[in-house]
């Protein structure tokens, strides 16, 4: 028998990162202490054949250990506390890729003053910002992912006028044939609004923000200071972010249901 029912902590694990079938063994292991796969099978309903994958990812985790007593393995969830500890490494990781950032922001500032061919932007204001993105736009293939970190402001209000760009930005996207990605905090939705037709995540925990990745280019809009925004053309920093896109969205959307139409 499944124990997801009536479980109200499998809401938190997942939360937190952990993917529907993580959370469900985690929770398991938790009830059931140490045990071989057989248990854990009966109590989530997940697939023998898939178990042992569930349980290899917790312990890379750092949320299960494994022994082996008389040639089989025996698995138990670590101290609940490490839980939290799970969580300050994703906020550090997160916090690690925003400060890299940041410290280009001088080098970029500097290109966009150089004129001539470089591979970075700058431009200021609402209307230079429209003009990197349509920018990216022309430089798209039909069947190109477009993937995005949305805007993240104390005080979503004000900018609403860039959340009502990207709705009428929908269409462009569209008629491009993009395959359109995103990843908003929860507190967002609202202001996000629904739209179609894109793939969105709503998550609780501490993401990056204020960019998107296409193709080559990544665009860095760092508006909680000023209306600055940074175009940069490499293939090397589109494939790091792209990567770092796909570790958040893989693990959270899957499971979630087909379809959602709320986004950027």
């Amino acid at each position: 028998m499944s124990c997801r029912a009536n479980n109200p902590m499998l809401k938190i694990l997942e939360g937190i990162g952990l993917s529907p079938r993580e959370a469900l063994v985690y929770s398991a292991l938790l009830e059931t202490g140490q045990s071989t796969t057989g248990p854990i099978v009966k109590r989530t309903g997940i697939p023998a054949s898939k178990i042992y994958a569930v349980l290899e990812r917790l312990v890379k985790k750092g949320l299960a250990s494994v022994i082996v007593k008389k040639g089989a393995k025996h698995f138990s969830a670590t101290n609940p506390e490490r839980l939290v500890d799970y969580l300050e490494e994703k906020k550090r990781e997160v916090e690690a890729h925003e400060e890299e950032v940041r410290k280009m922001l001088p080098y970029l500032r500097e290109k966009g003053k150089a004129g001539g061919e470089h591979d970075a932007e700058v431009a200021y204001g609402f209307e230079g910002l429209k003009s990197l993105v349509y920018k990216m736009l022309s430089s798209a293939n039909k069947g190109d992912e477009w993937l995005f970190f949305s805007f993240a402001v104390d005080e979503p209000e004000r900018l609403m006028k860039i959340y009502n760009f990207y709705r009428q930005f929908d269409g462009p996207r569209r008629e491009k044939g993009l395959k359109i990605k995103g990843i908003l905090p929860s507190k967002l939705r609202r202001a996000a609004g629904a739209r179609r037709p894109v793939q969105t995540c709503y998550v609780d925990f501490p993401v990056l923000t204020n960019t998107t990745v296409c193709g080559d280019y990544v665009l860095f809009t760092p508006w909680e200071d000023e209306e600055v925004s940074y175009l940069i053309h490499s293939r090397h920093l589109s494939k790091s972010f792209r990567e770092q896109f796909y570790s958040i969205f893989n693990r959270y959307y899957e499971g979630k249901k087909r379809g959602e139409r709320n986004g950027k």
